[in-house]
């Protein structure tokens, strides 16, 4: 056999993608955020990227003509292109021209300043309005951050650290276990366990904490708190002791009574409620307590009114978690009968901004003696500053563009509300605008649109419809609700044989709101009031629509008494 080295010809099919469609790619699925830093990084590592400081006054396009009629009604959905130059209408090629222009001055807090280019930002700032974004104590802190600052205030006594000595837990060690349950927490403040490849390695491994593996199993309900060793048990009263009260559980019961514990005058009825009937009371089911308990109704109904003291999610007290803020990318209104489409985020006055280096440019053209390796270096960071900056232009006037085509798909949508947007799915769009379905996901995804009726993320655009009955001979009911294609929405407006979820979906909310609470709407119920008000759709897509996209409760716990 022949093991050397050899040479021959093969035959295969496959799929480059350069570094220069990749970072396209990877600009046009940011967030406004996550530009702007990626802009701060890329003229911090480029040298002949720059920004300008200045923008020009007149950067949108010339209005067109109005097509309205008299009456101010729309004749023909046009759009205007807003602040962009379409880009988008050819595919994105790193020989595009880069944009070269004078800005306006762009307010700083600092960074960019020559003089000051370190500010304090714990110093106080002269510009009042700059006091909110300075750093504060504990802010943005996690619900792990503030029960760990509690630890490390907690001190046992003297009579603990014996008692943990005696069981062969250090005090640190101890510290250690309490640790490790603060991290098991979930963000309501609920213990939840390792996966279970996490627990068959600690079985396996005979040199992990004993006491972990044993809390492990104590949070997995394998074993009671109560037959629990004593550093273990001791590691829970610990975290069940800080404060909000209730965390450290291990369920909504288990929280419930720890903190009715810590509620002074908590009825005796109530606790043993909770304790023994906590089924029950998930179901409402009132009178099977009161005849357990061998009590009137009316006294289990007064006695489960304390239960309002106490908080379901007592984790999300304490949890201050970074809020996320919705940036507005785009801007849809009506001007003179034409719905208009713009950008208004900054990141896009900042990429109207950016430039190529002059100096450093002219140096490759100017006879400047340069040696092989500075010529190469400026050559490279020329051509990754161009890539860059198409790259982010790119992104906007594809987004434009991919707005425009949802405005005109939607004219329902942006003229009467959500309750008339149709059945649309990416590709539709993507046929729209000649795009790949993958180009329009990640232009629709974390990128948000202000519209007459409020701001709405691109991707809500996109919504699932259900099959009406009769509307279309041939055509079945769908029980379910599925992702429709164009030929769904074809027609004339009312002759339509699907509903959109979006109309669904307020249909349901404004039933339930306007329900008779004592004798609340079964999904069937809901059901048929929808078929009396044209809207043919089954129980169970009415049960999906309540409990997974409104997040209201069967009609049973929604029951007054």
């Amino acid at each position: 056999m022949n093991l050397g080295m050899q040479i021959g010809q093969s035959q295969r099919l496959e799929q480059n993608i350069s570094p220069q469609m990749l970072q396209a790619a990877a600009i046009l699925q940011k967030t406004s955020q996550e530009l702007d830093i990626a802009i701060n990084e890329e003229l911090s590592a480029n040298p002949l990227l720059e920004m300008d400081d200045e923008v020009p006054e007149d950067t949108g396009a010339e209005e067109s003509a109005d097509n309205s009629g008299d009456d101010g009604e729309i004749r023909e959905m046009d759009f205007e292109s807003g602040n962009l130059e379409d880009t988008a209408d050819h595919d994105y090629d790193i020989s595009d021209n880069v944009i070269d222009t004078d800005m306006e001055r762009r307010l700083t807090d600092g960074s960019y300043d020559e003089d000051a280019p370190f500010k304090d930002l714990n110093a106080p700032s002269k510009d009042a309005s700059d006091e909110w974004d300075r750093p504060q104590k504990d802010r943005d802190k996690s619900l792990q951050d503030n029960l760990r600052d509690q630890l490390r205030d907690w001190n046992g006594n003297s009579l603990l650290v014996e008692q943990l000595k005696d069981e062969g837990c250090s005090e640190e060690h101890f510290r250690t276990l309490v640790q490790y349950l603060i991290d098991s927490l979930d963000e309501d403040g609920f213990l939840q366990g390792a996966p279970d490849e996490v627990m068959m390695k600690m079985a396996a491994d005979r040199g992990e904490d004993k006491f972990i593996v044993e809390m492990e199993r104590v949070i997995r309900d394998e074993i009671p708190l109560e037959s629990a060793s004593m550093p273990v048990a001791e590691a829970f009263h610990v975290l069940q002791g800080f404060t909000p009260r209730g965390i450290g559980a291990r369920g909504m019961q288990e929280s419930f009574i720890i903190q009715a514990q810590y509620v002074e005058g908590f009825p005796e009825l109530t606790l043993r409620i909770l304790k023994e009937h906590f089924d029950d009371l998930m179901e409402l089911r009132y009178p099977k307590i009161a005849k357990a308990l061998s009590v009137p109704v009316d006294e289990v109904l007064k006695a489960v009114r304390y239960i309002s003291k106490l908080t379901p999610h007592p984790g999300r007290l304490i949890s201050n978690a970074p809020t996320q803020i919705k940036q507005v990318d785009l801007r849809v209104e009506r001007k003179g009968g034409k719905f208009e489409v713009e950008c208004t985020q900054d990141s896009w006055k900042k990429v109207k901004r950016l430039h190529v280096n002059k100096l450093y440019a002219d140096m490759l053209t100017d006879g400047s003696k340069l040696d092989k390796e500075t010529r190469e270096y400026i050559l490279n960071n020329k051509r990754k500053a161009e890539e860059f900056i198409s790259a982010a232009n790119n992104r906007f006037s594809t987004m434009e563009l991919v707005m425009r085509a949802i405005v005109k798909r939607q004219p329902a949508f942006f003229k009467n509300g959500p309750a008339f947007l149709k059945p649309m799915v990416l590709q539709d769009i993507a046929s729209e605008v000649k795009r790949d379905l993958s180009t329009i996901s990640r232009v629709t995804n974390g990128k948000y649109v202000e519209t007459p009726f409020g701001i709405f993320e691109l991707k809500d655009f996109f919504t699932s419809g259900v099959r009406q009955q009769g509307k279309r001979a041939g055509v079945q009911p769908a029980a379910e609700d599925a992702p429709l294609g164009p030929a769904v929405n074809a027609g004339e407006e009312g002759d339509e044989d699907v509903v959109g979820s979006a109309r669904i979906l307020e249909a349901i909310k404004d039933l339930v709101d306007g329900e008779d609470k004592k004798k609340p709407l079964s999904d069937q119920a809901i059901a048929d009031a929808l078929a009396a008000q044209g809207i043919q759709v089954a129980r169970r897509t009415v049960a999906k629509y309540r409990e997974e996209r409104l997040k209201i409760l069967p009609a049973r716990q929604r029951k007054l008494l």
